[in-house]
This record gives C-alpha cells, structure tokens and sequence, in this order.
C-alpha cells in the first residue's frame, strides 16, 4: 500500500497547491455562482471551477505514482485505464465548458454517453451480479445498456448533490472510503492509486469548500467525480471470478441515487421536464426547515455513510448476521421514507399515496357506479316526457350514490336538496352542474342544467362523479335532440300560461309548473 498512500499525499498537495491558483483565476475571469434564493443559497458570489484543481491534480499524482510502479494498476484493470482516463477527460471538459459558457441538457448528455462507451469499449462492463453470498446472476445482453445508464446515471446524480457546501466532495470521500475498504476485502493485488490520489485531492478540496464555501467543484468537477466513483465502486467490488457485488456500489452511492430518484419522481408528478432544474432536493428542503448547512451535511453524511457500512457488512457478513441486518435496515428504511416524506414537505409523494389508496378502496364502487350509470342511461332514452326524464333522474339518485339528481329546464338561483340545504356550512354537499343544450325547431337553442348532489370527498373517499356525469349527460342531451318537438309544445304552453293574467288560474301553480 505505500504506492497508494504516495497517490494520496500527492493528490492532497498538488490540489492544495492548485486550488488557490483556480480561485484566484475563476474571480478574475467572472466564472463565478451567484447566489439566489432557490437553488444557489450561498452568502456571496463564489468560483464554481474547482474541479480543475481536483481533476489536473488527480491526474499528476496518479502519474507520478505509475512512472514509480508501473504495474500499479493491477493486470485485470490495466487495459481499460486508458479508456477511464479518456472517458474523464471528455466529461471533464463538457462540464468545464458548461461552467464558463452553458451547455444544453441534450449535449451534456450526449458527453456523457459516449464517454460511457469509450469506457465499455476499452473493457470495463458489468455482466454477473452477486447480491448476497452464492446468490448470483448473470446480465447476457442486457449487461452493456445497464453498464451505459449506470455510468450516466451516477454521472448525473453527483452534480445533482452538489447543492450546498462541502455535501458533494463529502460523498465523494464516503465513496471513495467504501471503494478502498471493498478493494481490500476482495483483491489480492489491488489497483488504488488512482483512488487514493483522488481521494488526497478530496481531503484537500474539503478544506476550501466547507460552508461558507470559497470555491464550488462546479460541473466538471462534480460530473467528473460521479463518472469516476461509478467506475472504480464497480471494479473494486468485482471479484477475481468477475462477479459484481451490487449491494457495495449501491449503498456507498445511496445518496446520490436516493436524491436523483426522488427528484425524478417528483417532477413527473408534476409533469415537470426531468431536466428542469428546481430548489426542492432532499438538501434543500433540509435547509427550508431550519438546519444549516454544516448540520445538513453532517446529518447526510451520518445517515448515508451508515448505509455504506451497512451495505458491505451484508455483503460479506454471515447468513445470521445478514438476515438481521436486512430485516433492521428494511424496518429503519420504511420508517424514514414515512417520516421523512412528511418531514421534508414532499406533498407530491403524499397525494400520490392517496390516490393509489383511493384507487384500491374504491375501484368496486366506480365500476358499480359507472354499470349503474350506463344501465339508466340507457333507460333515459326510452322516457316518454320530459317528466318522466326527470322522474328517472330522480329515482336514480340513490343508487350511484348522490344525495339528488335534478334536471332544471328554466335555470335559476337553486338552494339545494331540501333534506341538506339547513345543515352547517362544512356539511353541506358538493354541488356540480352540467349544462345541456340542442337545437329547437324554430332554430333557437335550448338549454336545461343537470344539477348532481353529493357528499364532499376526501382523501381516500368519492364517488368520480365527473365519470358518471359524462355517462348521465350525453344521454339526456340525446333526449332533449330527440324530443324537440315535445320540448318546444311544452315551452309554448307555459309562454302561453304566463300570457294571461285574467283566466284565473293560480299564479303560483304555473311557477310550479315551470320549475318543473
């Protein structure tokens, strides 16, 4: 290990060296982050290319340590390092162009894939998963498109993190930590210096950028970072027989993946683009709700680099052990997803499980509803007057479920159903009209409104009436197009009624009549 421990010394100086240097030129160029209040929530504008200082310097120990031993990187490895090295150097300067000049999603995704590709075609893939002990299974064709989404994922999910001091160069150090211990545990002959050099120029850059920060690792740095830890975690937890542990490299990234994950999930509740970016990520909110910066990072960072431990103790602990700790870790993980959708604000989450709960406890009743509906649909049509038509109305009420189903043909000022129009304010029904309108013969156009009386729903409870509504409407629109001519005798006769005053009839009973 002294190589190793060389590349680490190495990397911690020249980053030390180089990190005043790329401040002092990022101020005087303007390549700086100005703070806002959503996204960018530090104090004063700050140089956001540090990842030139971490990436020259990681690349100068790493080949100090190689002109020493040139061995170093191991003989299973050795082939695709040149891949890697180009692979980073691609991303590298992609997210170094979108630091000083802004670069779109499609392009910077584009970088990202083909450097993933330049990485399989010098050898580096996945294609056998070992979960835990024997338990194993191999990938066949479906090996080089996870190889390619696990790169530009992780890729991505680094830069997504890096949203408040020191959070991503303090994951980047807990999967480098977890990478070095795994290669230890299953390598023979190991191949860790570029790891340790960058590990070295971590600690270095961690000085600089602990809140407040003086310098950010900006997208080169950060894409940089994802795209070299999704690599190395792989190749230190592959075995001499090519098998991958999936559990190490996923654990040791839980954050990343985790914050990416919800993120996603979040914006295609919203029907937001995946690529919009928004102040509302798992550190953000922790901001929101009181903590500071350092508190965020350091309860993160506590949380996750327990899951990191967790995940290589069930890796290679015994059967026993491994049986407790995923039933542990299993009990601890649905209690924080609870709480910690709650906790954190993320009400799309929450409405999202009310809805799928809505669904299953009533998915019998819309079915049963929308057959009942369709049945007096069915029967409106066959209604001989337009009494009988608001009869059939009436009557089938109960059975979908509303308090009452009123057809008005002279609409107006409407209080309700008898039985709740007195009942307190937070009790009364919900009321939805529909309006209904056809052609009479003498060209003018007829209007009648469907009034629908229900209880209000809740979070887990209603009928889908606008499903019903849309079975109930077009049939009695079908009725009043059929029925034009009887429609329009009954208008006359009511105009007719209303005309005069001296026949003696009750005033009050024509009103009546015409409510009808």
């Amino acid at each position: 290990m002294l190589l190793e421990l060389v590349a680490g010394v190495l990397g911690f100086a020249l980053a030390s060296l180089l990190l005043p240097l790329v401040i002092r030129w990022a101020v005087e160029r303007s390549v700086l982050d100005i703070p806002d209040d959503v996204r960018h929530r530090h104090s004063a504008p700050t140089p956001r290319v540090g990842g030139i200082a971490v990436f020259v310097a990681v690349i100068l120990a790493a080949l100090a340590a190689l002109w020493w031993n040139p061995s170093a990187l191991g003989a299973h490895t050795a082939p695709f390092w040149p891949g890697v090295l180009l692979g980073a150097t691609i991303v590298f300067v992609t997210g170094l162009v979108d630091d000083i000049r802004g670069v779109v999603p499609t392009i910077k995704l584009i970088g990202h894939a083909t450097a993933a590709f330049v990485v399989i075609a010098s050898g580096f893939h996945f294609d056998t998963i070992a979960v835990v002990g024997p338990i194993s299974f191999t990938l066949g064709y479906a090996a080089i498109p996870l190889t390619v989404l696990w790169i530009v994922g992780i890729t991505n999910a680094f830069n997504l993190i890096d949203g408040v001091d020191g959070l991503a160069a303090t994951f980047a150090l807990i999967g480098l930590v977890a990478a070095v211990i795994v290669d230890l545990m299953v390598k023979p002959a190991h191949s860790l210096v570029v790891a340790t050099a960058t590990l070295g120029a971590m600690f270095a850059f961690l000085r600089y950028n602990r809140p407040p920060a003086r310098v950010f690792l900006g997208d080169s740095g950060s894409t940089t970072l994802g795209f070299f830890l999704s690599i190395q975690l792989i190749i230190s937890a592959t075995d001499a027989a090519h098998g991958t542990y999936a559990l190490v490299p996923l654990f040791a990234l839980a954050y990343p993946i985790t914050d990416t994950a919800v993120a996603i999930a979040r914006r295609w509740l919203r029907g937001h683009p995946f690529s919009r970016a928004d102040g509302r990520h798992i550190h953000h909110q922790l901001l929101t709700i009181g903590l500071s910066q350092r508190r965020t990072v350091g309860v993160l960072g506590l949380v996750f680099a327990s899951a990191a431990v967790m995940g290589i103790s069930v890796t290679f602990a015994p059967p026993r052990v491994v049986l407790a700790l995923a039933s542990g870790g299993t009990i601890l993980l649905f209690t924080i997803v609870v709480y910690g959708i709650r906790w954190l604000g993320y009400h799309e989450f929450s409405a999202f499980a009310s809805s799928v709960v809505s669904v299953v406890r009533n998915a019998r009743c819309h079915v049963r509803n929308k057959i009942r509906a369709s049945d007096l649909a069915a029967q409106l049509a066959r209604a001989q007057s337009l009494d009988e038509l608001k009869l059939m109305l009436g009557a089938g009420a109960e059975d979908l479920g509303f308090h009452e189903i009123a057809l008005e043909t002279n609409p107006g000022p409407y209080i309700g159903p008898s039985s709740r129009h007195i009942s307190p304010k937070q009790n009364r029904p919900l009321h939805i009209s529909c309006p209904i309108a056809w052609e009479a013969p003498d060209g003018t156009v007829g209007e009648a409104t469907i009034r629908f009386w229900c209880e209000r729903p809740n979070a887990y409870t209603h009928l889908g009436v606008e499903r019903l509504v849309m079975h109930l409407a077009p049939a009695v629109q079908h009725w009043f197009e059929s029925n034009r001519v009887a429609v329009a005798m009954r208008a006359e006769r009511r105009h007719e009624l209303q005309l005069r005053p001296h026949s003696g009839i009750d005033r009050r009973k024509v009103a009546a009549f015409g409510k009808r």
